[in-house]
C-alpha cells in the first residue's frame, strides 16, 4: 500500500478559551498518497489543463462506477445541481417537493430558476426525505422531486420513484454524501433522473477541495450539458465549413442558450480529474475504513442512556460521510448541548451538529417559510450531534471518543 501523505497536524491546538482539543472534526475526510502526486506531476505536462483527457477518462470511470451511462464533472456539486435544475426545464413559479435536512445548495440551485421549495417532514429514522409526506405535497404546480442522502445513506427511492411516476415528475439525486453507497443493490446516482455528487475536501473523497459530478440516464440531456457546463459552446457547426477545410470559417464557433438557459463555466480542472481518478480508485478502502469506525462506535455507545445511534437500513448500504447520535432528552437530563459542551470542554472532542432545517435561515424566512413547518426535522436537528469520523482517523482516537463519550454521558446522568 503506498504511504499515505500526512495533513498538517491540528491535534492539541488550544483555542482562546484554553481547550485543549485532543480529536478534531476534520474537514479532510480523505487522504493523498504518492499516486495523487504522480498524478499531478503527470499532469503538468499535458497541452490542455482543462476539458482534457483526465477529465474524460474521470467522467468515463464514475459513470461506470455509478453504472450509469453518462456523468459529467462539474465544479461542485452546487454546481452540478443548478444543471440538474435546467435539465428539469424549472422555471418561475414551479414547485419542488424537497428536503429541510440537507445543505442549502440542493435547494438554491432550482430557486435559482424560480422554482419554489416545498419542504417535506423527513423520517424520524434514517432522516431522509419521508416519501408518505412528500406525496401528500404533490399539486398540479409540482414539477419535481429533489431529494438528499443525508450522511451516507440513501432515501427510499423506490417510494419516491412511485410518487413521481404517475404525476410525470422528475427526480434529481443530491448525492453529494453518499460516494459508493447503494440502494437495494443499485448505485447512488442511478436512482433517479439525474443526480449530483460533491468532491468536498470534507467528503468521502476528493478532488482537490472542491469539484463535483453530475450523472444522468437521458441521453436528451446528456447532449446539453457539455453546451450548459461550458458557456453554451459548440465547435461543430450547424453549416458546413467551406473548403478546403477553413477550420476559423464562418466562426470558430457556435454559442447558443439550451431551453433559454444562460450557459456558465461548471468545468473541472485536469489536475482536479486526475486526483479524482486516483481517489475513485481508492473510495471503497475509504468507505470500509469509515464504516468499521461507525460500527464500534455503535457498538459502544448504543446501550447508553439517552443515546440513539444512527439507523442503518436493511436496503441500503451506508457509507457514513457523517456519524449521528440522537440524544434523546426526553430519558435523560441532559440535552445534545450539553454533551457537546462537556465533550469539547472536558475531552477535546471537537463535535458539530446536524443540518438545521433549511427553513429556518434568513433567506427562506423572508420568502415566508416558519418555524413549525417539519415538526420531526426540528426535533431531530435539536437532538443530532455528529462525532468525528473520517478515514485517516487512527484506533486510538476512535477509541478516546469512545471513551470520552462514555464518561460524559455518565457524567451528565
Amino acid at each position: 500500500m503506498a504511504r499515505a501523505i500526512q495533513s498538517p497536524p491540528t491535534a492539541r491546538r488550544r483555542w482562546p478559551e484554553g481547550v485543549d482539543v485532543k480529536v478534531w472534526h476534520r474537514y479532510f475526510g480523505s487522504e493523498f498518497g504518492v499516486e495523487e502526486v504522480q498524478a499531478l506531476a503527470e499532469v503538468l505536462q499535458q497541452e490542455f489543463l482543462t476539458a482534457g483527457p483526465q477529465t474524460q477518462a474521470f467522467q468515463e470511470e464514475f459513470a461506470a462506477f455509478c453504472h450509469i451511462p453518462y456523468a459529467f464533472a462539474t465544479s461542485s456539486c452546487t454546481t452540478a445541481l443548478a444543471l440538474a435544475a435546467q435539465l428539469c426545464s424549472l422555471g418561475e413559479g414551479d414547485e419542488v417537493v424537497t428536503t429541510p435536512l440537507t445543505f442549502v445548495s440542493t435547494h438554491q440551485a432550482f430557486m435559482a430558476c424560480g422554482a419554489i421549495p416545498v419542504f417535506a417532514d423527513v423520517d424520524p429514522r434514517t432522516f431522509n426525505i419521508d416519501p408518505v409526506g412528500a406525496a401528500a405535497l404533490v399539486t398540479p404546480r409540482t414539477r419535481a422531486i429533489f431529494v438528499t442522502h443525508l450522511n451516507g445513506q440513501c432515501c427510499d427511492m423506490d417510494a419516491i420513484n412511485a410518487i413521481a411516476r404517475p404525476h410525470d415528475l422528475l427526480v434529481v439525486e443530491d448525492a453529494a454524501h453518499v460516494v459508493g453507497a447503494t440502494y437495494k443493490g443499485r448505485s447512488a446516482g442511478s436512482l433517479g433522473d439525474a443526480a449530483a455528487f460533491s468532491f468536498h475536501s470534507s467528503k468521502n473523497m476528493t478532488t482537490l477541495g472542491e469539484g463535483g459530478m453530475l450523472t444522468t440516464r437521458h441521453s436528451e440531456w446528456a447532449a446539453k450539458v457539455p453546451l450548459l457546463r461550458s458557456m453554451g459552446v459548440n465547435y461543430e457547426l450547424d453549416e458546413p465549413r467551406p473548403e478546403p477545410r477553413d477550420y476559423w470559417l464562418p466562426l470558430p464557433y457556435e454559442v447558443d442558450d439550451p431551453d433559454g438557459y444562460i450557459p456558465d463555466n461548471y468545468r473541472m480542472s485536469e489536475a482536479q480529474s486526475a486526483v479524482g481518478r486516483v481517489q475513485l480508485r481508492k473510495v471503497g478502502r475509504l468507505n470500509a475504513r469509515r464504516r468499521a469506525i461507525a460500527h464500534r462506535y455503535t457498538a459502544a455507545l448504543q446501550d447508553l442512556p439517552g443515546i440513539v445511534p444512527p439507523y442503518e437500513s436493511p436496503e441500503s448500504f451506508h457509507v457514513y460521510y457523517l456519524y449521528s447520535l440522537l440524544v434523546n432528552d426526553t430519558q435523560v437530563r441532559f440535552a445534545r448541548d450539553d454533551l457537546m459542551r462537556v465533550l469539547f470542554r472536558d475531552f477535546g472532542v471537537q463535535t458539530i451538529t446536524g443540518y438545521p432545517p433549511a427553513y429556518w435561515f434568513k433567506m427562506y424566512r423572508k420568502r415566508g417559510y416558519e418555524h413549525g413547518l417539519c415538526p420531526v426535522a426540528e426535533r431531530i436537528y435539536a437532538q443530532m450531534i455528529m462525532l468525528p469520523l473520517y478515514a485517516r482517523m487512527s484506533d486510538e482516537e476512535v477509541e478516546y471518543v469512545v471513551e470520552s463519550v462514555t464518561k460524559a454521558v455518565r457524567k451528565l446522568s
